[in-house]
């Protein structure tokens, strides 16, 4: 019994806190945080222990989660279409609705909605890995767990947003760099690889084509020296490419060189043969 006497006095004390310390409109944030991604709870017929800052014109939920961020607060909720709650914990369980009553579209972004008609629909900021807890319904201040805090209808006049929400947890942005970086590398050692094969292949080939030129010349140098050392046709060589002969312009095997073949010569026999 004292146990939960003095639990009831602390929720109470919290809730006086809380309410005290986040009375105040904040329509909008007014410093940029990194924040991570939200968690959707469900659609809530109470707010409590969450705390009311005021309705936006632009209202959605990347606007309200940077003001629950700012107050250091784990819990958000978006009522109306219009306003954002902030909070320490979830709205007691039992007062849980189905989700499809959460039905408003949001005043920022037709494709978002942002709560319903006196219903709350309420997220996880993100701002901590903790396990949020429930509201004890003990603690709600009106009876039969049934909300006696109301939304603010006040308009507030537009000012311009400063904060950009970003729901992308910032190691993944260096995962995404680091990515980059490894396919870089990646990509100038393939065309290194390739270059370094091309200049090996034709380097390659000229090399074969040098030797192919050395043998040809060690051939023919081999050939030459045979001729001039041989002295003769009988070493095997041919007697029609020896120096020699080819100075005295004679032919082997052939009608001399020497001689006039141009003109007929008419010779006269005795047909007697005496």
């Amino acid at each position: 019994m004292f146990a939960s006497t003095l639990n009831a006095a602390l929720a109470v004390a919290m809730l006086f806190s809380a309410s005290q310390v986040s009375a105040q409109l904040i329509p909008t944030a007014t410093a940029k945080v990194p924040m991570n991604a939200l968690t959707a709870v469900g659609c809530f017929s109470t707010p409590e222990p969450m705390v009311d800052h005021g309705p936006w014109t632009f209202q959605s939920s990347g606007n309200c989660q940077p003001i629950c961020y700012q107050l250091q607060q784990p819990v958000m909720g978006l009522v109306n279409g219009t306003n954002c709650w902030c909070g320490s914990l979830i709205p007691p369980e039992n007062t849980k609705v189905d989700n499809s009553s959460c039905n408003t579209p949001c005043a920022g972004i037709d494709t978002e909605n942002c709560g319903g008609p006196d219903l709350w629909w309420v997220y996880l900021t993100g701002i901590t890995r903790n396990r949020i807890g429930y509201l004890d319904p003990k603690s709600l201040t009106g009876t039969s767990g049934s909300p006696t805090t109301k939304t603010s209808s006040t308009t507030q006049p537009p000012s311009t947003v400063v904060v950009t929400a970003s729901n992308t947890p910032a190691h993944k942005s260096k995962s995404n760099t680091v990515g980059i970086a490894v396919g870089v590398v990646v990509g100038i050692i393939v065309i290194a690889g390739i270059v370094g094969g091309v200049w090996l292949f034709l380097r390659q080939k000229r090399r074969q084509k040098a030797e192919e030129e050395y043998r040809r010349q060690a051939a023919v140098s081999s050939f030459m020296a045979g001729g001039k050392h041989g002295g003769s046709t009988s070493s095997g060589g041919d007697s029609r490419l020896d120096p020699i002969i080819m100075q005295r312009r004679e032919s082997t095997g052939s009608i001399a060189d020497n001689q006039d073949y141009s003109r007929r010569i008419l010779k006269v026999t005795n047909p007697d043969g005496y």
